[in-house]
Formats: C-alpha cells, sequence, structure tokens
C-alpha cells in the first residue's frame, strides 16, 4: 500500500501549500462524479481524501511520520462517517459524565422529559383546537 505522500503524488518535505495543490488536482482528477461513479475512483478519491486529511494536519501528520506502525494497521474513519463519529450511542457516550443538566443534556431521562413535554404539548394544541371548533 503506497504511503500518504505517495498517494498525493509528493515528496515527504512538501510544504502544506504543495500538499493542497496536489491533492486539488488529483481530487478533480479522480472525483467520481467526472469518471461515471467507478468503484475504482471512488476508492482512489477516498484514499486522496484519507491522505489529505492526515497531511494538511500538522499534528497528524507529525504523528503520521513518526509512526512505528505501517498504514494498513490503523484504521481511519472518514470525518463524515456519522455512524461512527456522530452516532447517537458515541455522543451519549462521550458526553455522559460531563453533562448535567440543561439543552446539551442528551441523557435517558432528559429525552424522556422533552417527551413528556412534547406530549403536553401537542395534548394542549389538541384541545385548543377542539375549543375554537366547538365555539364555531
Amino acid at each position: 500500500m503506497p504511503s500518504y505522500y505517495e498517494v498525493l503524488e509528493v515528496s515527504p518535505d512538501a510544504t502544506p501549500e504543495e500538499i493542497k495543490k496536489s491533492f486539488r488536482k488529483l481530487a478533480l482528477k479522480y472525483h467520481p462524479d467526472r469518471n461515471g461513479n467507478s468503484d475504482e475512483s471512488k476508492q482512489k478519491f477516498m484514499r486522496l481524501v484519507e491522505a489529505y486529511e492526515v497531511l494538511s494536519n500538522e499534528q497528524s501528520r507529525k504523528k503520521y511520520d513518526g509512526r512505528t506502525h505501517t498504514p494498513e494497521s490503523s484504521t481511519w474513519i472518514p470525518s463524515a462517517d456519522f455512524s461512527k463519529v456522530y452516532s447517537y450511542e458515541e455522543l451519549k457516550r462521550q458526553y455522559r459524565s460531563s453533562v448535567q443538566g440543561g439543552m446539551w443534556d442528551i441523557s435517558d431521562k432528559a429525552s424522556m422529559g422533552m417527551w413528556k413535554a412534547t406530549m403536553i404539548l401537542f395534548a394542549g394544541l389538541a384541545a385548543l383546537v377542539l375549543y375554537i371548533l366547538l365555539l364555531r
């Protein structure tokens, strides 16, 4: 498997501007929309995005450059992978201990309270509609 530098066709001492320029050129060339949405272009494009996300961030680039393992042994999660990064369960796990009450409380107890408040609101609106209809 090629290194991220090989994927982006830059040298390991490339500047951030060179990395960005190469990524833009290759992203346009291999974008799935420009290549009939072929599986090969999708895989190539995702590999470009992966390489760019790692090499464009100074901290992740340093970590990548100093790694002692091969790229295959690390798993990369795309930033748009909502099922792993932005799932409700992951958010609950992450914020359960740090948030107690308020609008950012996503605990089960707070969710049940919001559900009850919503039901009371709808019941009130339904009663208001019935009252208006009966007055006619």
